[in-house]
């Protein structure tokens, strides 16, 4: 009874978990605006459009963080030697963007900035996880036609190529 007891606490968790792991939802800046970003392995979402994760053609990003040299002076003025600890605050601006076809084959990006490193690097890992491609790396057109026609653009040997059966915006 107890072994049964153990399976199924451990079956619920580990739907409840890996459920969890299938979408990630970021509060962002998008065009300078407050926005909510989503990451799923169906499609990458930001108020400025849509890109399926096989469909990015490339995605980077850059930033920095800075030690917020006013907050601490500020603190330590305040609340005297206890404040020096205002001095490990840190202002973090990271940008991204997200460049690809959306679902109709129209050429979209997506801009989206970071003021929290957490949210910043969870992104990049995420992003490279449900696009295949790292920081920086890029992804064809053409490459992109192939993989949706169920052509391997890694084997040599692959048939002519067929007639691509959607258009993507140059």
């Amino acid at each position: 009874m107890r072994i049964c007891t153990s399976l199924s606490t451990l079956f619920v968790s580990f739907v409840l978990f890996s459920s969890g792991a299938k979408a990630a939802v970021y509060e962002a800046l998008c065009g300078g605006f407050e926005c909510r970003v989503t990451v799923t392995p169906e499609k990458i979402i930001s108020p400025f459009g849509v890109i399926p994760p096989n469909r990015v053609t490339s995605w980077g990003g850059a930033g920095d963080s800075s030690t917020s040299v006013g907050t601490g002076v500020a603190t330590t003025l305040l609340l005297g030697p206890v404040g020096l600890a205002g001095f490990f605050a840190k202002n973090h601006d990271f940008d991204f963007l997200v460049s690809g076809y959306n679902e109709k084959g129209k050429k979209t990006y997506l801009q989206i900035q970071f003021k929290n490193n957490k949210s910043a690097k969870k992104f990049a890992s995420e992003m490279f996880q449900v696009t295949g491609l790292g920081m920086g790396e890029t992804r064809s057109a053409d490459e992109i036609r192939r993989n949706e026609e169920g052509q391997d653009s890694d084997d040599l040997y692959s048939e002519a190529q067929k007639t691509s059966t959607f258009e993507l915006e140059a």
